[in-house]
């Protein structure tokens, strides 16, 4: 199909299918059931698989996402050229793919690891296990040749990163108009948002220096500076004290901070925000999808919305599987219960 045509067409169904999401209120009935059997039901209206337990939740957290990639794919198969800015989104995930492979290469495992099903749009050569050199030659990550051992794995995971990250801002900074601005839209308020988060979480668990810190933030123009919008806002807040919540209480992300009450002790709490900007992303993804009806960032904003649904489903399987309190995990993924 022409663009028009296929923008179209993907915006139609891709509204029929939100409509049946596990989004907003409906997002509590994946917290509300007892068994993973009684969630596989729920989800794909089908009685479970008689396997045991262990099991059946990762066939679960599988087939959600198959069904979650297997819907995008859809979408990017009714455009002739589908735009780069809707294909990026799947290098995410080969990306979580290639981090599990040097993984248990690192850890000396013998099998390779279950990975996402991305059909032709992964590129690594799987087959050839173990030698990841093979696998990721002819690729873009053909520059991993060497198993990193334990301690380099964090520095290879924040390299693998920052380069899609850059790909996608270069990507939407290609793109034209209310589309390029709907783009923006989405990336600037989540990727600000984990810099923050991120930033906070070294200044107070690894209690790091200041440019220590800036070094290890997400960027995209030439470095992570003031100039920078991604890195910015995180600068920006290391000149809070974090324990002084008169520093916070005007920051234009204040709705996000944890609970002050007068008098007494607190802390800026990076969990805190990170659970509470959850749920709002997915609000304003839903906002963007229905104003730019007739651009790829409506397509971009689906993608994210269900994104998060999956992160929902996963999270409830992990409580069942861990016998933790649907309150508990609710908050985990920033749902009032």
């Amino acid at each position: 199909m022409d663009k028009s045509t296929a923008v179209s067409f993907s915006y139609a169904k891709a509204a029929g299918l939100l409509s049946k999401a596990f989004i907003k209120d409906r997002t509590q009935r994946l917290f509300q059931v007892e068994s993973l059997a009684d969630l596989w039901t729920l989800l794909f209206k089908e009685p479970a698989p008689l396997v045991p337990e262990t099991l059946l939740a990762r066939e679960l957290e599988e087939k959600a996402f198959q069904v979650f990639f297997d819907q995008y794919l859809f979408f990017l198969n009714q455009y002739d050229n589908p735009p780069l800015i809707l294909t990026d989104k799947i290098k995410r995930f080969e990306i979580e793919n290639l981090k599990e492979i040097i993984g248990a290469l690192s850890a000396g495992e013998k099998e390779l690891p279950h990975l996402l099903d991305l059909k032709d749009f992964s590129k690594i050569n799987t087959s050839a296990w173990p030698e990841l050199s093979k696998m990721t030659a002819g690729t873009q990550y053909s520059w991993i040749k060497k198993v990193p051992s334990v301690e380099e794995q964090q520095t290879l995971d924040f390299k693998l990163d920052l380069e899609l990250l850059r790909e996608n801002w270069k990507a939407i900074n290609s793109c034209h108009g209310e589309d390029k601005e709907g783009h923006k839209k989405l990336f600037l308020d989540e990727f600000i948002i984990k810099n923050i988060v991120w930033a906070l979480r070294l200044e107070l668990y690894y209690e790091m220096p200041r440019e220590q810190i800036i070094q290890n933030l997400f960027y995209v123009t030439d470095n992570p500076d003031k100039k920078d919008p991604v890195a910015a806002p995180a600068i920006k807040v290391l000149n809070y004290d974090v324990n002084k919540y008169e520093d916070w209480e005007k920051w234009e992300f204040a709705k996000y901070l944890n609970p002050y009450e007068p008098g007494e002790v607190w802390c800026v709490n990076p969990v805190w925000i990170e659970r509470r900007y959850l749920a709002h992303q997915a609000k304003l993804a839903e906002q963007i999808f229905h104003q730019y009806v007739m651009e790829d960032a409506a397509l971009a904003a689906w993608f994210k919305i269900k994104n998060y649904e999956l992160t929902c489903i996963r999270t409830a399987v992990e409580r069942l599987r861990l016998n933790i309190g649907s309150g508990e995990a609710m908050e985990a993924v920033g749902v009032n219960g």
